[in-house]
């Protein structure tokens, strides 16, 4: 069974420094998928925990921060690690993801980041129940049926309506809401989903590395609103792609508007799911304020038994579809 460690493996070049090759089907038009590229960050950090720090047994990912300040590219992706703190049960990384310059071939900083690592299998410590519950409350599921389409609550997204430029997307395979069922008080900008993990058409699984995926992959909320149609149409479609893409055609657009690239992702892991994964999980995604081409996005994961496993929170923009494929020269180029 496929989990993201197979999806993006990680080699080490020095005892701080590790490289992995980004590849196309993970992208939004040129540019790869920020979850795809939070997953590396994760993974490269566990990875250095286990091969530069074996001793500390630290390779858990519980808490992260990371700043997207150029857009990524498919191919070569470099990680220089600095060790800023080793303790005895949290140590502290900052991370550094570079690429070379498409014209220059000089090294350019692009992503920096803060991760925090642990041992979850030996946490110990004070725990309350603090009574939280995930408001308005989630339609109930029937896992079983859905896994056949047929829960009466969720069904199932067929293909993207631009899946050719949010090719990551065909990664994960989505149930959403009826639209015939969701309840009057869900706001427009919420969005609850079922996922299955699909890298690549193969069958997979969710763990922790996956997180970073998991909570930024979905469809995008703005969408309900610049094509309040085109959601309901891709769900239960069974449509040739020609079939679908004619349909999609009397819907909207043909190209997709905008782009929605993270300023920031922070990410608070609650949960240490099982190291052979899981099937399931449930992610609410809802966004507080959408104004000046810019909006926020809370997430929450959640297990198949309604544990909450992962937080995140980003900070993104709205721009034309087109700064994602015209890609200019990058400035203040670095050293590896």
């Amino acid at each position: 069974m496929t989990t993201f460690a197979d999806v993006l493996p990680v080699q080490q070049l020095e005892s701080h420094k590790y490289s992995v090759n980004f590849e196309y089907d993970w992208c939004i038009g040129t540019v790869p998928n920020g979850g795809y590229v939070t997953t590396a960050f994760m993974i490269v950090a566990s990875k250095h925990m286990q091969l530069t720090h074996a001793k500390r047994q630290q390779h858990n990912v519980v808490n992260l921060h990371l700043e997207f300040m150029r857009r990524t590219a498919v191919g070569n992706a470099f990680f220089t690690v600095k060790d800023v703190k080793m303790g005895s049960r949290i140590s502290n990384l900052h991370l550094t993801l570079s690429q070379k310059d498409e014209h220059s071939d000089e090294l350019i900083d692009e992503v920096e980041g803060y991760i925090t690592m642990s041992d979850m299998s030996t946490e110990d410590g004070l725990s309350l129940d603090t009574g939280y519950k995930i408001w308005p409350p989630p339609l109930p599921v029937s896992l079983p049926d859905l896994s056949q389409n047929r829960d009466k609550n969720y069904i199932k997204r067929g293909r993207d309506p631009f899946a050719d430029f949010r090719r990551a997307g065909q990664n994960m395979i989505m149930h959403l809401i009826r639209p015939e069922q969701r309840p009057a008080q869900f706001p427009k900008a919420l969005i609850d989903q079922w996922v299955l993990f699909q890298p690549q058409g193969q069958k997979g699984r969710h763990t922790n590395d996956a997180l970073g995926f998991v909570v930024d992959i979905f469809p995008q909320l703005i969408e309900s609103y610049v094509n309040p149609d085109l959601e309901e149409a891709t769900l239960g479609q069974d449509l040739s792609k020609d079939e679908f893409n004619d349909l999609i055609r009397k819907k909207a657009e043909p190209h997709a508007k905008y782009w929605y690239p993270t300023l920031s992702l922070n990410l608070d892991v609650k949960k240490l799911l099982p190291e052979e994964g899981v099937d399931w999980l449930f992610v609410r995604v809802q966004a507080k304020k959408i104004a000046r081409g810019r909006f926020d996005l809370q997430v929450e994961v959640y297990d198949e038994s309604n544990d909450l496993v992962a937080l995140s929170t980003h900070a993104s923009l709205v721009v034309s579809s087109s700064r994602n494929i015209t890609r200019a020269k990058k400035d203040k180029p670095s050293k590896l």
